[in-house]
Order: C-alpha cells, then structure tokens, then sequence
C-alpha cells in the first residue's frame, strides 16, 4: 500500500517523492554493512595480510592494489553506462543486487584463501588475479547501490537521512572488518594466522552474499526515470568531465579518503612495531571507527541546518586536528593513543554521510545543464573515487615501507619505525588540507538545489504539453 501511495504521489505533476519507509531505509542500509565489510577488510587488512602473512614485499603488495584500479578506472563508469540503460521489471539498478552477490562473497574468499604456492612470484600473480577478480564483482554490484539513493527520493533533506542510515550500517560494517577481523581470525587459526585469515575468508563471504540480497528483497526504484537517450562512453565521459560540482567533490573526497585510509593501512604496523601490542589492534579500529555512529545525528543536522559542505569539512579538519596530536603523543601512553583514535573517529563519519549525500545533488546538475540524467555513470565515477584512495594509500605505504627499508617480521630500524609514524599521521594531514580547499569550491547548496529541481519540473512539464499539443 505504501509503495503504491509513494508511486502516486509521484506521477502528480509537481510532486516530488519525498518520504521513504523506515523498513525501505534499513533494508537500503543493510547492502552497506556487505561492502563495507568487503571494501573495509581489503582497505585495512589486505596490505598487512600480503605482506606479513601471505609472505609479499611490501612494494609489491602496494603494486597490487595499485594498478588494479587501473581496471576499476575503466569498469566503474562501464558500469554506470549499464546499469543507466538496464530496464527490467526491478527496475535498472536492483538487478546487479541479485546478479552480483554471489560473485562478490566468492572473490572475497578467495582473497584470503592464501593457497601455499610456493615462489613470491606466483603469489604475486594469485594476489593481482583474484584482486582484479574482487574489485570487478564489486564494480557490478556497488556502483548501481549507490545509484539507488538518487531513484528513492528528490528530497535533498530526505537523502541526507537516508544517506545517514546508509552512513550507520556502512558503520557497522566498518566495525566487523576493523575490529573483529583479527579475533576472528585468531580464534578460528587457533594461532595459524593463514588457516585463520583463510576461515574469516569464508566467514565474512556469505555474510555479505546474504546483506546484498535483504538489500535487494527491500527496496524499490521509486522515482520516476525519464527516457535514457543511447551515448558512446566517450559522451558518459564528457558527461562527468563537464560536471564542476562533481569534479570538485570527487577530489575532495580522493584527498580526504587518501588520507584515512594511509592512516588505516598503517594501523597493524604501527601497534605491532612501534607500540609492540598486537592484542590492542582490534581496540584501536573499534576507537578509531566507534565515535563516527555516535556523531552521525549529530553531522546530518548540521547538514540540513548549515549545509553538507560545512558539515564535511568539519569533520576532516578535526581528523586533521587529531592526526597532529597522534604523532607528538601518541606514544606516550597506549590509552592515550587509543583516546586520540576515538576522537579521530568524527572524521570518517563525514565522508558516510556528508560525501554520499552531495553526490545526487550533481546528478541533478548534470540533468540540469545537459537534459539527460546519467545516475548511474556519475556514481560508477564517484565508487571508482571511492575506491581509489585505498589503492593510492596501499601504494603510498608500500613505497615509504620500501624506501625506509622495512622487513616484515623483524626488529625495525629507526628509519622505519619514523616512516610508520610518518604514514600514520603526517603524511595524511597533507592530504587533509588539500581536500578541504576542494570541498570548500562546492557550489551546490540548498537554495540552489532547490532552484535546479524546480526548473527540471518545469521542463519536463513544458515536454510533456508540447507531446499532448503534437498528438491533438
């Protein structure tokens, strides 16, 4: 009953759909705790994994996932072009819900399934195969979710609360994969870290099989999509090129993702060398994540009370803040640096919530100025930002291990332990600074969103009096 009333209310001219179901939210949420647990798990684990377990060199661990976004470059907007001229019975972006999830929680297994094949070489080549493999399944599935959010509602206000349980369940899958990977991992080895990481393997696949499908059963395309017109990838290109809020959100967001995720990657090495306390590394990701759900309500009434770019840059800067504090002091007490990460953690909680929910206001623009409406090629471009920082911190930490000489599973020299501080703190709070310079460009506020859907319904009703007055 309610999804036909919503239908309604849609197809009356002037009216914009606007209310969504708390079970459509949480259902829309639940597919966030999947690949925040398959995209988390690879972000801050995987490099440590390759390097200290799988047995990799750090600098070639970082190639790994490196220049296996140089795929997702190419198959993150292919996959946008799809979903965006898909049209099926489900609508053109929950049919990759139910195609990809089994592919998805079965490449995430064989990530970690850690076959002993002998040569560095050939692990290497296992490493790049079932990454690639990981990242494509990914690709298939998250780029037309994340399309969704601009299909459910044209309320911004509205978005930003769905944005926001989006935001919670990314946390809670955050949570799974940075504080409950190495006990899971530990208990199921029973002190085998490979047998361990192996099961985790199998443990996290089939949940995040069984999230993206609730996703799928739950939610409905509600919004009404205007007819899509054929165009090369050269044009879907030229789509997202021309649209300047969307390229000054999406550097924004690579500069301050870049640097979460460096301080991320280095967390493993940082309590295993420097504070030499393994044990604590769950608790230092569960305080580095734990405070972004507490100030979730908080940075979506901000964002509807000031705006989304205030919002955003609030929380980087106070990272930024925190970073700074983490490299004079952080090694002086092990509460102390565990106290800094929960501070840090209002940080993440910005790009959850304040990044995501600025994304459909520049589909909107681009619809605005160009007549069409390409969701889905816009967010496959706003996933692969997403997805790139990790891989350009993977790397970056992967050269610094290298340059300054680290060996995994020895005593670490000065030099090294120096470059693990560096990566941890320093290096992100660069990054930091040139993301809020970015963010502080974004052109779309309130007002102006609200002047760009008005005048979208404007045209679409002058289209749709010019076809009755060609049929009489």
């Amino acid at each position: 009953m309610i999804e036909e009333t919503l239908a309604t209310a849609g197809k009356k001219e002037g009216a914009f759909i606007s209310r969504l179901t708390v079970p459509m939210k949480l259902g829309y949420g639940a597919g966030e705790v999947a690949f925040n647990i398959a995209y988390q798990t690879t972000a801050l684990h995987l490099i440590f994994y390759f390097t200290d377990i799988f047995g990799i060199a750090a600098g070639a661990a970082g190639m790994i996932m490196f220049y296996s976004k140089i795929w997702d470059s190419i198959s993150d907007p292919m996959m946008g072009y799809i979903s965006d001229h898909t049209k099926s019975r489900w609508g053109s972006k929950r049919p990759y819900l139910l195609l990809g999830a089994i592919p998805l929680g079965l490449t995430f297994m064989l990530l970690f399934y850690s076959p002993q094949i002998g040569p560095e070489r050939l692990k290497i080549v296992y490493g790049i195969v079932t990454f690639v493999l990981f990242c494509t399944a990914i690709t298939i599935v998250n780029v037309p979710y994340g399309a969704l959010t601009a299909n459910l509602t044209l309320d911004s206000n509205e978005r930003s609360v769905v944005t926001g349980y989006k935001g919670v369940f990314g946390i809670v899958g955050v949570l799974i994969a940075a504080a409950a990977t190495r006990p899971i991992a530990d208990f199921l080895g029973k002190g085998d870290q490979v047998i361990g990481f192996r099961y985790m393997g199998f443990v996290y696949g089939f949940v995040i099989i069984a999230a993206v499908l609730v996703t799928f059963f739950s939610v409905r395309e509600l919004v009404a999509q205007p007819k899509k017109e054929r165009s090369s990838f050269l044009e879907n290109l030229k789509v997202i090129f021309s649209n300047k809020p969307f390229l000054i959100l999406s550097a924004g967001t690579v500069f301050h993702l870049t640097a979460v995720m460096t301080t991320a990657a280095v967390v493993n090495y940082y309590f295993k060398y420097i504070l030499k306390n393994e044990a604590m590394i769950p608790a230092a990701f569960l305080c580095l994540f734990v405070t972004a759900i507490a100030f979730m309500p908080l940075f979506v009434k901000i964002s509807t009370k000031k705006s989304k770019k205030f919002a955003y840059n609030l929380g980087i800067g106070s990272f930024a803040v925190v970073l700074v504090l983490l490299f004079f002091f952080g090694e002086r007490n092990i509460y102390l640096t565990l106290f800094l990460f929960f501070l840090g953690a209002a940080g993440m909680a910005t790009n959850w919530l304040s990044a995501w929910s600025m994304v459909p206001d520049t589909v909107e623009y681009s619809q605005w100025k160009t007549g069409i409406r390409r969701e889905g090629v816009i967010y496959g471009a706003f996933f692969f930002c997403q997805k790139l920082p990790a891989a350009l911190a993977a790397f970056i930490v992967g050269i610094v291990l290298t340059r300054v000489g680290y060996v995994a599973n020895v005593e670490q020299t000065e030099l090294s332990l120096m470059g693990i501080r560096l990566l941890l703190t320093l290096i992100p709070v660069g990054f930091i600074i040139i993301g809020i310079v970015f963010i502080s460009l974004f052109p779309i506020d309130a007002s102006m969103h609200k002047k760009i859907l008005r005048d979208i319904e404007e045209r679409e009703r002058s289209k749709k009096k010019k076809f009755k007055r060609g049929v009489k």
